[in-house]
């Protein structure tokens, strides 16, 4: 009886020190809507994404600085070397902040900051978040905020809650110890230099000819097809016997709008691409891309890279066409000209993005390292069979070696030789016997007169 009364005072204490504990925790992170900062509608109120000139983006691991182009089309990476950095996501960040409506607000003290992720990055070891700078013209800080710990609120679970979620805490420097809770986990604000990359960078169309050259030359191969409607590629260095095996070789698709997981700057590419395998590809519009490709090891794994130039050879004028109508002139001239325009505008956009070093997939150059022992087929020699051999037959004398054979005299009788034919006899069925009956008596029927 006496333990029971222990453990029951025990629990006691338990419960009411929960009980305590959990109304500290709510007296510091709840207060009523009165206290701290103003509730407002937005959390950035008045951010104008077109006059924003730069994000910078850090965590406790990695940082991004992302700068937009002076005509708003594209932005480039610092992390990077200044390669593109993707203008569509660039956009995208910057309307989710400027549209981002606030779900709710709590005041949470300094101390309290490493629990809900909201510290910035830098001494501090725990708890740190994920801080956004916004600039403007001449470097003016427009906005700033660190991204904390997300929240769920599935399932019942209180918005107070520090679990992982579908909402996430936010700290904005001159708000004090107001920290505001909105319904959004803003994906795509991370520091993650690869993920802000434009991994658009080439697109490989209408392939003609792919000519390999590795480090072995009897490894060596060309394939293309004849015009653009054939589906079917062809070994175009066969020798005699050789034809390719086509299901071994796949290349119709190949780098047809391809992706990279990483870029690296153009002076690795030595370190990068050594004992690279090279490739030329034309294509049936007139662009020609020399590609480099190879496969390193490192760390107990294999990585793939790419680089590549690219050039094209686009007609300026269109051939004429003799007695052509005005109104099929003036159709064709236009049809050519947007064609014209829409190759020089590839061309120039690929260009950009040549002499750099991709890190791609093997899937996306795998074809490029077959060998030519791996795609070509023989075909077998037919040879005539020997005759089949007769079973204890002796075997067929050595013919003897010929000697030169006089040519004889011919003497030409002057009377020509009689020439008799001799019939083989012939067996004749015999016939049916038939009466013969003797011949009638002129005299007995006299021939009638002529009439006159």
């Amino acid at each position: 009886m006496k333990k029971i009364l222990i453990l029951l005072v025990v629990l006691a204490a338990l419960v009411v020190t929960a009980v305590v504990y959990q109304k500290q925790q709510n007296a510091t992170l709840n207060t009523a809507a009165t206290s701290g900062v103003k509730s407002r509608e937005l959390l950035l109120p008045g951010l104008d994404p077109t006059a924003v000139q730069k994000i910078r983006i850090k965590d406790s691991k990695a940082e991004v600085n992302v700068s937009i182009n002076e005509d708003r089309k594209g932005a480039r990476l610092a992390e990077r070397g200044g390669y593109s950095a993707s203008i569509e996501r660039v956009g995208r960040v910057l309307n989710e902040l400027r549209e981002q409506k606030i779900a709710s607000k709590q005041i949470v003290g300094k101390g309290a900051w490493s629990e809900i992720e909201v510290q910035p990055p830098g001494d501090n070891a725990e708890g740190v978040g994920t801080q956004v700078e916004i600039y403007g013209a001449e470097n003016k800080l427009l906005a700033s905020f660190v991204l904390g710990k997300q929240l769920d609120i599935t399932g019942g679970v209180s918005s107070t809650s520090f679990s992982g979620g579908n909402q996430r805490f936010i700290r904005i420097p001159e708000d004090g110890d107001t920290i505001w809770v909105v319904s959004n986990t803003f994906y795509d604000i991370e520091a993650k230099p690869e993920s802000w990359l434009d991994k658009a960078f080439m697109d490989v169309q209408k392939i003609r000819e792919i000519a390999v050259t590795g480090p072995d030359e009897k490894e060596n191969w060309k394939v293309g097809r004849k015009d653009e409607s054939a589906t079917d590629y062809v070994l175009l260095d066969a020798k005699t016997g050789e034809a390719l095996d086509g299901p071994k070789l796949s290349v119709s698709s190949l780098l047809s709008t391809p992706t990279f997981n990483d870029v690296h700057a153009k002076d690795k590419a030595g370190e990068l691409l050594k004992g690279a395998t090279k490739a030329r590809i034309t294509t049936f519009d007139g662009f020609a891309y020399d590609v480099q490709v190879a496969k390193q090891s490192k760390d107990g794994g294999d990585k793939y890279y790419l680089s590549f130039t690219v050039s094209a050879d686009i007609p300026q004028k269109r051939p004429e066409v003799k007695d052509e109508k005005e109104e099929d002139k003036k159709k064709a001239d236009e049809e050519f000209a947007a064609q014209k325009k829409s190759k020089e505008e590839k061309l120039a956009k690929e260009q950009q993005f040549a002499g750099w070093v991709y890190e791609v997939s093997e899937y996306t150059i795998n074809n490029l390292f077959k060998k030519r022992s791996e795609i070509v087929k023989v075909e077998a020699k037919t040879e005539e069979a020997p005759a089949p051999a007769v079973p204890n037959a002796p075997a067929p004398a050595a013919p003897a070696p010929s000697a030169a054979t006089p040519v004889p005299k011919l003497e030409v009788d002057s009377k020509p030789p009689s020439i008799s034919v001799t019939t083989p006899p012939v067996a004749v069925p015999e016939l049916p016997k038939t009466e013969v009956k003797p011949a009638p008596d002129p005299a007995a029927n006299p021939a009638a007169p002529k009439q006159q």
